[in-house]
């Protein structure tokens, strides 16, 4: 499966896991976002990354399990961000963020 989300965590990962992770372009993840579940669990980042990328995201507060052969797009926000506080659009276009490719083997 393809997913889109905004953070990777170990627990993620179902037994022994082999993970390749691959910094991407914007444009690699636009190609990438069609087709993809999105794992986003706030509106606000959901909204976001539609603004980074015109294409309609939606949240989705799930607990993600990713087996062999499922990707994770990653926009990770590269600064820490204020404990318990919900970040709006303009507060996220504050931080500096990249976008990653997490591929499970």
């Amino acid at each position: 499966m393809k997913y889109i989300g905004n953070a990777f965590s170990l627990g993620m990962l179902r037994g022994d896991a082999t993970i390749t992770v691959k910094e991407v372009t914007i444009d690699e993840a636009k190609v990438f976002i069609a087709g993809a579940q999105s794992v986003i669990g706030h509106q606000s980042t959901a909204d976001y990354v539609s603004l980074l990328t015109g294409i309609p995201i939606q949240a989705n507060r799930v607990a993600l399990v990713l087996n062999s052969g499922d990707q994770l797009l990653v926009l990770q926000l590269l600064g820490r961000l204020p404990e318990g506080v919900i970040l709006t659009q303009d507060d996220i276009a504050k931080v500096s963020s990249k976008w990653y490719l997490v591929t499970v083997g």
